[in-house]
């Protein structure tokens, strides 16, 4: 025999249960359930109503260009061709010193790209990888002696690199010293 709170609890779920069943048959007569259909105009006009309350939410500023893009791009493939604006020209491609490449045989470390840092002997995908996210991290190398901070390179390396890697920047002050390996260190007093 259920205790008199049991039953208190038993009557409440029958009656969520009644309520439910009973606003499902008052759907279901009434035909609530129902999709109303616009016309297709109408339907495009509530896209781009939802489309810019998107785009001009304060805490979306990336999605907003994203959207824009895509709006754009949407736009121009359901365009017919005689509408279409023009593709845009494809981007020029920046001088061949800005990837590194300094005299023939000879790498810039202070600007090149990993790709052309592997181009180096003795350097791999991961190495080429360190050498730059330092760079990034601490400013311009300067000379060998500021290459040798990143762990992996040490005077085994430098001999090898030899003439093939010049250095174009000046290094940041305070910048790690080869001691450090890439750390910043702390002088305790």
């Amino acid at each position: 025999m259920p205790t008199p709170a049991e039953r208190q609890a038993l009557l409440f779920f029958a009656a969520v249960a009644a309520l439910g069943v009973g606003v499902n048959a008052w759907r279901a007569v009434r035909g609530g359930d129902r999709v109303l259909a616009g016309s297709p105009a109408e339907l495009a006009a509530q896209i781009a109503r939802v489309d810019s309350a998107v785009a001009s939410s304060p805490s979306r500023d990336s999605g907003r260009a994203a959207l824009k893009r895509r709006n754009a791009k949407k736009k121009r493939a359901e365009a017919p061709p005689s509408v279409r604006p023009p593709a845009p020209p494809p981007r020029a491609l920046p001088p061949l010193a800005s990837y590194g490449a300094g005299p023939p045989g000879q790498v810039d470390l202070d600007r090149a790209g990993v790709a052309a840092i592997e181009s180096l002997p003795r350097i791999g995908p991961a190495l080429a990888a360190r050498i730059v996210a330092n760079r990034d991290s601490f400013g311009p190398f300067g000379s060998m002696d500021g290459l040798q901070r990143v762990r992996g390179i040490g005077p085994a390396m430098v001999r090898a690199l030899g003439e093939r890697a010049v250095f174009s920047g000046v290094p940041r002050e305070g910048a790690p010293t080869a001691e450090g390996k890439g750390r910043r260190r702390v002088a305790v007093p």
